[in-house]
């Protein structure tokens, strides 16, 4: 079984470049490439994206047949939308929300149903294949995509997780309301911006994380959360999560350095004092000692 050093570097060569260079055209491949380093190492990443790309094909094809040209935006979400959730028969996981199954792009495909990033991957990489141009959104909690309408005239907003749902400002405060219940926050266009590559993949990152971290795969966390600092090395929750590792190995100096510079990274992270005191009792050789 390869090292989990090995599994990083795999993870590089086949995607951190790609991924570093924006190419969210290509999100479904990233995401395959997680599955087969984190659990399915016999995955045939190529194939898999096949069995994705037939199914743009035969969207496209169906397509040509029933919608006449030109084609407006909403005829063409709602022809994915039938293509996916009514022909295919995708549906949100919402019994079983954290099981990391959800977060292997392999299995949404086998077993039809998955969470709201890869729904939105899938839904991502069939509308490509109907030349209809989507954008991803990392909105709180609940991640969308967008169309942006020709010269820029307006964007359409989609929920795949909700069977391609348009949100207009409504169900988008309603959204970010549920996020942060309580707190008042106005929307803004920031919170629809397209996201990159890399912010996208951290997600689906840190989605594992945390599953691995709720069934305590301690092992399969720790890769996870390395997979984030080869694409982003400054990551701070991924610095912090480090020395959390670390510090669980027993391996006391190197926890303290992490945190260390979690802390320069993000000087006003909300737990700064909690991890503070745990870099001083590291110091002083009292951490864990009652």
């Amino acid at each position: 079984m390869p090292k989990p050093e090995e599994l990083v570097s795999d993870w590089k060569r086949s995607v951190v470049d790609d991924v570093i260079a924006d190419r969210t055209d290509d999100l479904a491949r990233f995401a395959l490439h997680a599955a087969r380093i984190l659990a399915y190492p016999d995955l045939d990443v190529n194939d898999a994206l096949r069995k994705v790309d037939d199914m743009g094909r035969q969207a496209a094809e169906s397509a040509k047949k029933k919608l006449a040209t030109p084609r407006r935006p909403t005829q063409v979400i709602e022809h994915i939308n039938s293509y996916l959730f009514e022909t295919q028969k995708f549906r949100p996981n919402t019994d079983d929300y954290y099981n990391p199954l959800n977060s292997y792009l392999n299995v949404v495909m086998e077993r039809k149903t998955g969470i709201p990033i890869t729904l939105c991957i899938l839904y991502m990489r069939v509308a490509g294949a109907l030349d209809f141009r989507l954008q991803p959104i990392n909105f709180p909690s609940h991640f969308l995509l967008k169309h942006v309408m020709e010269g820029g005239n307006g964007e359409i907003v989609i929920d795949p997780f909700n069977g391609g749902r348009i949100m207009d400002d409504y169900a988008l405060k309603a959204l970010l309301e549920r996020s942060y219940p309580g707190r008042q926050i106005s929307l803004t266009r920031a919170f629809v911006e397209k996201t990159t590559a890399s912010q996208a993949v951290i997600r689906l990152l840190n989605n594992l994380k945390g599953s691995y971290y709720e069934s305590q795969d301690m092992d399969k966390y720790e890769l996870a959360n390395e997979m984030v600092l080869a694409i982003d090395q400054y990551n701070p929750d991924a610095i912090r999560d480090r020395g959390i590792v670390l510090l669980k190995k027993g391996l006391s100096d190197e926890a303290a350095s992490a945190l260390n510079m979690y802390l320069e990274v993000d000087p006003e992270a909300e737990d700064a004092d909690d991890v503070l005191d745990i870099i001083r009792q590291i110091r002083s050789g009292t951490y864990g000692k009652k």
